[in-house]
């Protein structure tokens, strides 16, 4: 009996794209939220063998639809989105379950919180009636699940189940574990006006900064050594200064407050310091339970009451009514003294489970048969998008012009980069978007002790930006590290309007950098902002290209401007880019500009959304601190999978 040949089959298969829906601020306990989802998700993708997947994670404040209904599935990766009295998820979380329902995606709520429902309030009546919509599979619970039954999910036959927060995988998550042998008890600091926010009226400022230094000499009479913390919150930490300063310690201020963290692992390395914590903010208390460190919480919110329940420790959570310094710190002692139980596996399961089984069903159910129509990849999207300011960080951090950023971008697969240029008091020329206010805010600097014409250079150099996370660089370090990269890339100068002594010193000082090279001619713009700027810059003969600004509607109907003469001008002085910012961008301007054979870069957009319709319109470049060509190339690329068989 002959065998017959066996045969190679290859197939194509899309992959399955995994929306992961995260809050993001700067609210740390949110991104810990969200690295956690991540970490789950990663772990039962990897136990379903021959499959292929991408996952995004995705804004949920961001409303960017074109991105959404590109999805196989939606995971909400938790945090307190079912509620409608704070915040606005119950406008953003509708929106979604509307997207996703008219392309059929499934949906997953991933431990969620759940605060309050009312029947009267429209606001309340829109997420009950979206979280209803076929296309929710499942939703769990970190909290309230009685009232999402009862309330929200009344009527209709939707999985949903008690679980804990996310939050307890963190050991796991970051690899960090508790330090042993600290003695310091962490004091989580809130703003002071959300306990009034939440109906705590009697929980005055006043009050607040009574009681945190009641607590401190608590501590310091028990010999304990203390530090104030906060999530990530400005707002948080301004109030943690004014602490320090109602008790007489400014001048320690570096010493006994840590610095704001700028992502979730800092914030998770700062808990693991403690030996305890007293703690306003939640996952502040979440974290140091994941981490097995006692922690107090001082409750404002009915949410971390119920986490109290959920850890058999309602205890350790006290009310507006018992914060007294004594019996707070009394509390603490006594926690630490009891130690904490770490978190069984059924509660783990509760997580982990409901997840599992969405994800087994409905991205097997999407790789396995195209449930749609698969949406085409937009031409050129990754070669369109510029890093504005050399790039953002982690969607929160953005217009810096830090190395850091810059490296990111490029990691990132950006070829088209800009940099904001500026001279400094004493002729050096550095990157910095401009000389304001903001600028000196972000770069440590009191921006009373400056103005507009700037600061030194050793004074800038010396800066480090948004407390101290991200460096900065001058002019010379940015040519230097863009001239090691290799092959085709663009940089874009924006040097701003300086006035004509100042764009004489950044002339010089560019003149200096291209060295008469003429390598620079086909990597560097430089965009400006008037006429008299084109003639000093062609007058100086850089190697660059120009590329000319458009400014918005009413600034050229104040100067009499239309785009056909923008454009008409600009081919008279042989240049063949214009900029313009987004709120300038028009059909009716871009449709003129394209016709005049002008190429056009806008700035700038951080939703796929609004760069496929700047892109629809016409524009060449499209800038962006949020995007990524690498996220976007991965988001579309098809997967390629060999089956061996027999014919």
């Amino acid at each position: 009996m002959s065998l017959k040949r066996p045969y190679r089959k290859v197939v194509y298969r899309q992959k399955v794209k995994i929306l992961l829906v995260r809050i993001v601020n700067r609210n740390l306990g949110d991104a810990v939220i969200a690295d956690n989802a991540a970490f789950l998700i990663r772990q039962i993708l990897e136990r379903l063998p021959g499959e292929h997947y991408v996952l995004q994670p995705y804004n949920i404040s961001s409303e960017d639809f074109e991105l959404v209904k590109t999805a196989d599935l939606i995971i909400f990766a938790g945090g307190g989105l079912i509620k409608f009295r704070q915040e606005h998820f119950y406008k953003y979380v509708p929106d979604l379950l509307e997207c996703a329902r008219e392309w059929d995606i499934p949906v997953f709520f991933n431990s969620v919180g759940v605060e309050g429902c009312d029947a009267e309030d429209e606001r309340c009546q829109r997420l009950m009636r979206t979280l209803k919509f076929p296309c929710v599979k499942g939703i769990t619970v970190r909290d309230d699940l009685d009232t999402l039954r009862q309330g929200y999910l009344d009527g209709v036959d939707i999985n949903a189940s008690a679980a804990i927060d996310t939050a307890v995988f963190t050991p796991q998550v970051y690899g960090i574990r508790k330090d042993p042998d600290s003695s310091c008890i962490g004091l989580g600091i809130v703003r002071w006006r959300i306990f009034e926010d939440y109906g705590l009226a009697e929980v005055t400022k006043q009050f607040q900064l009574s009681m945190w230094i009641g607590i401190i000499r608590q501590l310091e009479e028990k010999g304990c050594q203390w530090k104030l913390f906060v999530n990530g919150l400005k707002s948080d930490y301004d109030f943690a200064l004014e602490v320090l300063d109602y008790a007489g310690r400014t001048a320690q201020a570096k010493q006994l407050l840590v610095r704001r963290p700028a992502h979730g692992r800092e914030l998770v390395e700062t808990i693991a310091s403690f030996a305890g914590v007293i703690a306003c903010r939640m996952h502040a208390g979440i974290i140091a339970y994941a981490l097995e460190i006692p922690a107090v919480g001082l409750v404002w919110n009915d949410k971390m009451t119920f986490w109290g329940e959920r850890i058999g420790c309602p205890e350790r959570f006290l009310y507006s009514g018992q914060f007294e310094p004594e019996q707070i710190v009394r509390c603490l002692m006594d926690s630490m003294s009891a130690g904490v139980r770490p978190c069984g596996s059924v509660w783990k399961k509760s997580i982990r489970a409901p997840l599992k089984k969405f994800i087994r069903r409905y991205a097997t159910q999407a790789w396995k048969q195209k449930r749609r129509v698969y949406l085409p990849a937009p031409e050129r999207m990754g070669a369109e998008l510029v890093a504005v300011a050399s790039g953002g960080m982690g969607q929160l951090y953005t217009g810096m012009n830090a190395p850091e950023g810059l490296e990111a971008s490029l990691h990132n697969g950006f070829r088209n980069l800009e940099a904001d240029l500026r001279l400094t008091t004493d002729g050096r020329l550095v990157c910095v978007n401009g000389w304001s206010r903001g600028s000196y805010i972000r770069l440590g600097l009191d921006p009373d002790a400056f103005d507009r014409r700037g600061v030194d250079y050793e004074t800038f150099m010396n800066c480090r930006q948004y407390d101290g996370h991200f460096g900065v660089m001058d002019a010379p370090q940015l040519f230097s590290r863009m001239r090691q990269v290799s092959g085709a890339w663009r940089l874009i100068l924006d040097i701003g309007r300086p006035d004509k002594t100042v764009l004489s010193g950044m002339l010089d000082r560019l003149k200096e950098l291209c060295a008469g090279d003429r390598y620079w001619q086909k990597h560097l713009f430089v965009r400006l902002q008037g006429k008299y700027d084109v003639e000093e810059v062609q007058k100086a003969g850089l190697p660059v290209q120009l590329m000319y600004y458009v400014p918005v509607k009413e600034k050229r109907e104040e100067k009499n401007l239309t785009a056909k003469a923008i454009a008409r001008y600009c081919k008279k002085q042989n240049i063949q880019w214009v900029s313009m910012p987004k709120e300038a961008v028009e059909e009716s301007v871009m449709a003129c500009l394209k016709q005049e054979g002008m190429r056009v870069c806008v700035f700038s957009y951080d939703t796929y959304t609004e760069a496929l319709m700047a892109s629809g319109l016409g524009a060449d470049w499209i800038g962006t601190s949020c995007l990524s060509p690498a996220c976007y190339e991965q988001w579309y690329e098809k997967s390629r999978i060999l089956v061996f068989g027999r014919s």
